[in-house]
């Protein structure tokens, strides 16, 4: 299968939730939609219960070359036959396999940044509207007063964690390979005694026949050997948004804080409120009045802590065992001892 990458396209990672799928499909048509692992893991779990099968989806979904994906594929088979065909038929490897991907994820198969907001969200959704919009503005200039300056004693192009990756990839891996010039300035191509391979490194194009250049956004091994021979800095040919100046350019907007006289969780409008069926002397009220929200209850029942899991999701039961009260086993295969006290009571 010939896979063509769209490098500059705005990749979405979602949830796999249906109306994400027709959203993007019709609002970013043509733009590469991936589908978070922890999410297909889940189902896939809940379909086989062998929990010798979920390092192989994980293998199948990092890999970066046919032969991974392929072996990945059949150690997934030879635990169970029909996980692999569950898995190709319900879920296109173009969205979360990286090897058939036709976006840049650069090492994220998961939503978990999406997911991490989601849960400190969980206290601000109980409060009023506004009071809600106001605490999600001060965790915002908070999360962006940090990150201006998280990065200042930071020396060299690029922030401190791709840094550091890009040293230790230098000291472990660019010393054993060997390279001969084939385009002068461009092309090399590198010989491993590990692998007993040769890799076509192209330094114009930032990638190399293994595809870890191209999949991770940083030069592996092999084009780092040849960048030292060259006496180049290797940190300029990582992808320009693990630089500084990247960084810094997505907080550098501030975030201004708003007059508000009231924010304290209440309405700033409230309707009025009347004990009888006597109207308000028509003194009280002016033209310009604003027309103010109507009075309304909440409704019976009660109220739904967590967001709605799509029909893909299935949460696992939990169970409580009649007989000593702990969770994880019923009564019928319950081995704990059970005291007089708890007998009696």
């Amino acid at each position: 299968m010939l896979q063509v990458h769209i490098d500059e396209a705005l990749v979405f990672l979602s949830d796999r939730q249906k109306g994400l799928l027709e959203a993007v499909g019709l609002v970013f048509a043509g733009c590469p939609h991936a589908y978070c692992l922890k999410h297909l893991e889940k189902n896939f779990h809940n379909q086989f219960k062998n929990p010798k099968l979920k390092p192989f989806l994980w293998k199948a979904a990092s890999a970066i070359t046919q032969p991974e994906f392929d072996q990945a594929l059949e150690d997934m088979g030879n635990i169970n036959p029909e996980a692999v065909t569950w898995l190709l038929s319900h879920a296109e490897t173009e969205h979360w396999a990286e090897l058939y991907f036709p976006g840049r994820r650069y090492g994220h198969l998961t939503s978990n940044i999406a997911e991490s907001l989601n849960a400190w969200l969980l206290e601000a959704r109980e409060m009023p509207i506004l009071a809600m919009f106001e605490r999600i503005r001060h965790q915002l200039m908070g999360w962006f007063a940090d990150r201006r300056s998280i990065e200042d004693n930071t020396i060299g192009l690029l922030v401190a964690k791709s840094a550091e990756h890009l040293q230790i990839v230098r000291n472990t891996r660019a010393s054993r390979y060997r390279y001969q010039e084939s385009v002068p300035g461009v092309i090399y191509e590198v010989k491993s005694h590990e692998t007993r391979r040769n890799y076509i490194v192209d330094l114009a194009q930032h990638s190399c026949t293994c595809s870890i250049w191209q999949s991770s956004g940083s030069p592996c091994g092999h084009a780092i050997s040849v960048i030292l021979h060259r006496k180049e800095d290797s940190q300029t040919y990582v992808k320009s948004f693990f630089t500084i100046a990247a960084h810094k350019k997505i907080y550098e907007h501030p975030i201004f804080p708003l007059d508000l006289s009231n924010i304290n969780g209440d309405a700033i409008h409230s309707p009025p409120s009347l004990d009888s069926d006597e109207e308000l002397p028509a003194a009280s009220w002016s033209e310009d009045d604003s027309v103010l929200p109507p009075t309304t209850r909440r409704p019976p029942g009660r109220q739904k802590k967590r967001r709605i899991r799509g029909s893909n999701e299935v949460e696992k039961r939990v169970f409580t065992c009649s007989r000593c009260g702990g969770l994880g086993h019923s009564r019928r295969t319950c081995r704990e001892g059970i005291n007089a006290k708890a007998k009696a009571t």
